[in-house]
C-alpha cells in the first residue's frame, strides 16, 4: 500500500480560476496466467532459439536445476544449433530438469536432437523419469536413462542394457516412442533401436517406476559440452488444465462501501476431464467473498465458469491497494493462475490551501460552493 497524490475535480477548478490545464494520469492492471500446454498434438517444444544465448535456463521455458537448485542449470549457446542460433550445452555439473503433467495413459514421442563433439569427454546421460519431485532423490522415479560414453564410445541403455556406436561430429536424432497404455518404450538412436521393453521396469528392471511421464533429465555427470536443440513431446493431455480470464480494478472508491466484479475458471485440457479447483489466497486488504470460491469436476464441455467476486472497500483513505487472487488446480498445484487486483480510495474532503484561497478570492469562493 501507498499513499496516492491525486488532484479531484476540486483542485481542478483552481486551475481552470487561473487558466491552467491539467491531464491526469491512469494506470494499468495487468493478468498473469501460469497454465499447463494446451492438448495438442505437439504438447511441449523447446528449440532454445528465443532465449538470450549465454543465458542460464534455470527459471526459463519451464526449465530449472536438479531440486530446483540453479547450481544445476546449464546455458544458451550459438557455439552449435540444429536449428539457428541457440542450442543448450550439457557440461560439467550441469543437471538439468523440465517436468510435465498429464502425461498418464496413451501413445507420446519423446525427440530431442543431440550432437556430440568429435573430442568429447567423459559420460553424458539422457535420463526420462516417469516420477519427479525436487528434494526426493533417490526417491524419484526413473523409466529411461542412456548413458553416451567416451571411453568405450558406445551409446548405452543402463544398466547392462544394449548398445550402439556413439556418433560425434554430428546432430543425431534420439526418439523415445512411449506407449503408457501397453507399458512399453522403444528408444532409438539416429532411427537405430537401442532398447526396448517395459515403462514401469526401470533402468534396473526392478518395476518400481509408474505409468506417467513425469521429466526430463539432461545430466552431464561432469562431462565436456554435449548439445540439444529442437526437443519436443507429441501426444494428447489426458487431465484437465486450469485457465483463468478477467480482472478486478476498482478506483476512487469510498471507503467501507462494497464493490463487485468478477473473472472467470475453465478448464482446457482433455476432453471428458474434471477440474478441481481453489481460491487458496486473496488480499489482506477488504473483505473478501467469492462465489464460489472452490469447484469439482468442471469438464471442458462446460465452457467457463463465472466466479462473482464482493469487496468491502478499506478504511484507509488516499491509498491504492494492489494484489492478487490465486487459483489452483488442486490435483496439480503447479497449474495455477492469478487475477490481479487493484483498489483506490479517493481524498479525504479537507482541504486547507482551498480554503486559504478561498479567503483571499472571494470570487472564487462563490464558484467554489456553488459546485460543491
Amino acid at each position: 500500500m501507498k499513499n496516492i497524490i491525486r488532484k479531484s475535480w476540486i483542485i481542478g477548478i483552481i486551475f481552470l480560476f487561473f487558466a491552467a490545464s491539467v491531464v491526469p494520469t491512469m494506470g494499468t492492471n495487468i493478468q498473469e496466467t501460469y497454465e499447463q500446454p494446451r492438448p495438442t498434438t505437439v504438447f511441449w517444444e523447446d528449440n532454445f532459439d528465443s532465449y538470450d544465448d549465454g543465458s542460464s535456463m534455470h527459471g526459463q521455458g519451464g526449465w530449472k536445476g536438479w531440486d530446483n537448485d540453479p547450481a544445476w542449470t546449464a546455458y544458451v549457446t550459438s557455439d552449435q544449433s540444429n536449428s539457428t542460433p541457440h542450442s543448450v550445452n550439457i557440461e560439467a555439473n550441469a543437471d538439468l530438469i523440465h517436468e510435465y503433467d498429464g502425461c498418464t495413459s496413451g501413445q507420446w514421442t519423446f525427440t530431442a536432437w543431440q550432437y556430440i563433439p568429435t573430442d568429447f569427454l567423459g559420460q553424458s546421460y539422457f535420463i526420462l523419469l516417469s516420477s519427479y519431485e525436487d528434494g526426493m532423490g533417490q526417491d524419484n522415479l526413473w523409466s529411461c536413462q542412456i548413458r553416451f560414453d567416451s571411453d568405450l564410445e558406445v551409446v548405452e541403455a543402463e544398466h547392462g542394457g544394449p548398445n550402439l556406436p556413439l556418433i560425434t561430429g554430428e546432430w543425431v536424432e534420439i526418439r523415445v516412442e512411449i506407449d503408457l497404455d501397453a507399458d512399453w518404450y522403444e528408444f532409438y538412436y539416429d532411427d537405430d533401436l537401442l532398447e526396448e521393453k517395459e515403462w514401469t521396469a526401470g533402468p534396473n528392471n526392478d518395476y518400481t517406476s509408474i505409468l506417467n511421464i513425469g521429466a526430463v533429465d539432461l545430466f552431464a555427470n561432469l562431462a565436456s559440452p554435449v548439445y540439444y536443440d529442437d526437443m519436443s513431446l507429441e501426444g494428447e493431455a489426458t487431465s484437465a488444465d486450469l485457465e483463468c480470464s478477467g480482472d478486478l480494478n476498482w478506483a476512487d472508491i469510498e471507503t467501507g462501501s462494497t464493490q463487485t466484479g468478477s473473472f472467470s475458471v475453465e478448464n482446457v485440457g482433455a476432453a471428458g476431464t474434471g477440474l478441481n479447483w481453489e481460491i487458496t489466497d486473496y488480499p489482506s486488504w477488504g473483505t473478501w467473498t467469492f462465489t464460489p470460491s472452490s469447484g469439482t469436476g468442471l469438464t471442458p464441455e462446460d465452457g467457463p465458469l463465472t466466479i462473482n467476486v464482493e469487496v468491502i472497500a478499506p478504511s484507509e483513505t488516499e491509498t491504492e491497494f494492489t494484489g492478487s487472487v490465486r487459483i489452483v488446480n488442486t490435483d496439480n498445484t503447479g497449474d495455477y493462475c492469478t487475477i490481479d487486483a487493484f483498489l483506490s480510495t479517493p481524498l479525504s474532503h479537507s482541504y486547507p490551501f482551498l480554503e486559504r484561497l478561498a479567503e483571499r478570492f472571494p470570487l472564487f469562493a462563490k464558484i467554489l460552493e456553488a459546485l460543491i
